[in-house]
Parts: C-alpha cells; structure tokens; sequence
C-alpha cells in the first residue's frame, strides 16, 4: 500500500512544474549522492533476490543471462539509447529497458530452466511484507 501510495504522489508530482524547478535547483553533489544510493539500493535488492530464490551460478545459463543484463545495461547507458520508429511513433530504449527485455527473453530461450512456476509457492508470490516469526 505504501508503495502504491507512494506509487500515485510521484506521478501527481511529475506533472507539477513547479516541484520540477526544486528539484532542478538542487546541487548537483546532492542529486549524484541520491541517485548513488538509490542505485546501490536497487542493486542490493536485486541481489537479495538472487540469494532468496538460490539461483545457481554454477550453471553457465544463469551466468550467461545475469552476464548478459550487466553488461547491456551499464554499456548502452553510455552509448547512445537504441531508437527506432513505429509507424509514426517514435521509440527509444534506455540500457535498463534493453537488458530487461533480453534478459527476459534469453530466461524464456535458454536450455536447462530448473524453476517451474506454481511448482514452489514461496519462489512464485512476489515479496512478502508480513514479519517472521521463526518459532
């Protein structure tokens, strides 16, 4: 709920020019250290991630694919964005949108998937809030 919440007001907020001057009025310093951590956060939930659901680097798929996702979206961050038209709509990729896609892709592809969905119950429900009690 506090995600949504949160979710709404910095989709409200975007269209407010006025919250748009405070933040472009903000030091520079001060906008590379937020993004630093909310990047490093990002990054540390990730690997949460991979640690909980015990994926097995050892297996050449699973390094393949996270492999694969680092590289394209770190490189294609400093190259430029992938861009190209639909009809008349214009479309521009970042890294991170790239990486996911194929990343996607290359899990649904790839020999030797050693998960089935509905197969494990915790592995299948997002993330679970409630606290633990270990008894």
């Amino acid at each position: 709920m506090v995600v949504r919440l949160a979710a709404v007001f910095a989709i409200l907020l975007s269209f407010c020019p006025k919250f748009a001057a405070l933040i472009v009025a903000m030091p520079t310093a001060t906008m590379g250290g937020v993004s630093m951590v909310l990047y490093g956060m990002i990054s540390a939930v990730g690997v949460r991630n991979v640690v909980e659901n015990k994926v097995d680097f050892t297996k050449s798929r699973n390094v393949l694919v996270a492999a694969v996702i680092l590289v394209l979206a770190i490189g294609i961050h400093y190259t430029a964005p992938i861009a190209f038209t639909i009809g008349k709509v214009n479309i521009s990729l970042s890294g991170l949108a790239v990486a996911a896609l194929v990343g996607i892709f290359m899990n649904a592809v790839l020999p030797g998937k050693d998960y089935e969905f509905g197969a494990n119950q915790q592995g299948d429900t997002a993330v679970n809030f409630g606290a633990r009690q270990d008894g």
